[in-house]
């Protein structure tokens, strides 16, 4: 039986397909998240590189999503508009602004501090972000955005716990388990950056060395789409000299077409350094929390490798370059969409071989409904 697509269907299609391309923006967060599978994944191995503290690492035995970019000037505006727009006698704990994200000053309408995003800087990347800002956030985003102080206060991370003693921090070490939203663990930082289910054959999983899904250090300059004899394929430190006109800090996240993690993800590689809820501690030492992922400054190949982490710190630290992404224990809604996306083209397709006529009702596509200043200790390593 021949199947004609009338113009009525080839617009439904693209109609379909179009919201198909938005499926995976959660719509309590609003964060473009990632479903990262192959559950129980052997962890990475190592290859023999001296010094290697990523063996046995990487491996996580559930589901989870995790964003496909880190996390936004637009999204940071909304959270930072909501903290720091209180009167002063509602002021919330350990948030600080930024020095480099793409939002401006605006009048602020509770009496504390507001900021608006000018057109075409939503997609900049966020520096400046403490892991305690960042702990806050995903509380806020548990809480359903809600303006309450106690949104802000609790939900994935217990804020109360927040400090030191001498220097050692006292924060809740991981989040709660009842958490929509946290900072992605180091293991679960690393196998989305790193790990591919298919690196081997069909179903026969591996390990990248870097993390946009080669054994080959990233070449480090602007995308193509600005400067169009670059070879660029992370925003790192030393291409500026090379495009004096161009600035690293103004590159919006996801311009590197093409190039991401083995799940999709955009800039594990350049940007900012990311936080993870994960700690380390050598002998002796102060705990300090992980950061992965080569940023803006940071040209050192070592920094995209699997081998290390990039740098620890305190969880009060928030320098230009330091930023996050949200995990979460919620599945993207793509599944649903696809559902629909098929029943309806199944269903057009059986009207089509006896009716060139069509319509696309596309409201059945409705789906229901984680500064201080530097510190001396400042990329310590242990």
């Amino acid at each position: 039986m021949s199947f004609r697509m009338t113009l009525g269907g080839m617009a439904c299609v693209a109609t379909l397909a179009a919201t198909i391309a938005r499926a995976d923006i959660d719509p309590n967060s609003g964060i473009d998240f990632v479903r990262i599978r192959a559950v129980g994944n052997a962890p990475w191995p190592g290859d023999g590189t001296l010094g290697d503290r990523a063996i046995g690492r990487g491996g996580v035995n559930y589901e989870y999503s995790i964003g496909k970019f880190e996390v936004t000037t637009a999204q940071w505006v909304e959270f930072f508009n909501a903290a720091m727009d209180r009167p002063s006698n509602d002021r919330l704990p350990h948030v600080f602004p930024p020095s480099r994200w793409g939002a401006q000053p605006t009048v602020p309408i509770s009496g504390g501090q507001r900021w608006t995003v000018p057109a075409g800087n939503e997609m900049l990347p966020t520096g400046n972000i403490s892991w305690r800002m960042a702990a806050m956030y995903c509380n806020w985003l548990h809480n359903d955005k809600q303006l309450n102080r106690e949104a802000f206060l609790d939900g994935a991370y217990d804020v109360s716990t927040f400090g030191f003693t001498g220097a050692v921090m006292t924060d809740q070490r991981s989040h709660h388990p009842s958490a929509k939203y946290w900072i992605p663990t180091w293991d679960e930082w690393l196998k989305a950056a790193h790990y591919d289910p298919h690196k081997n054959g069909p179903d026969q999983g591996g390990w990248w060395k870097y993390s946009i899904t080669s054994d080959t250090v990233p070449i480090s300059g602007p995308p193509q789409s600005l400067a169009p004899d670059s070879l660029g394929q992370v925003n790192a430190g030393g291409w500026i000299s090379q495009y004096p006109n161009l600035s690293s800090y103004a590159i919006p996240l996801g311009a590197y077409a093409g190039v991401t993690s083995p799940w999709g993800l955009f800039d594990t590689g350049g940007a900012t350094t990311e936080w993870t809820e994960s700690i380390i501690q050598s002998p002796g030492g102060p705990p300090f929390r992980i950061l992965d992922g080569s940023n803006w400054f940071d040209g050192n190949p070592i920094a995209d490798a699997i081998w290390t982490e990039n740098a620890n710190d305190f969880p009060n630290v928030s320098t230009f370059d330091f930023g996050f992404r949200i995990a979460s224990s919620i599945p993207p809604p793509t599944s649903i969409v696809l559902l629909v996306f098929a029943g309806a083209f199944n269903s057009h397709r059986r009207r089509s071989a006896t009716n060139d006529s069509s319509d696309c009702d596309t409201r059945a596509l409705v789906v229901p409904r984680r500064s201080c200043e530097c510190s001396v200790h400042s990329r310590h390593r242990c």
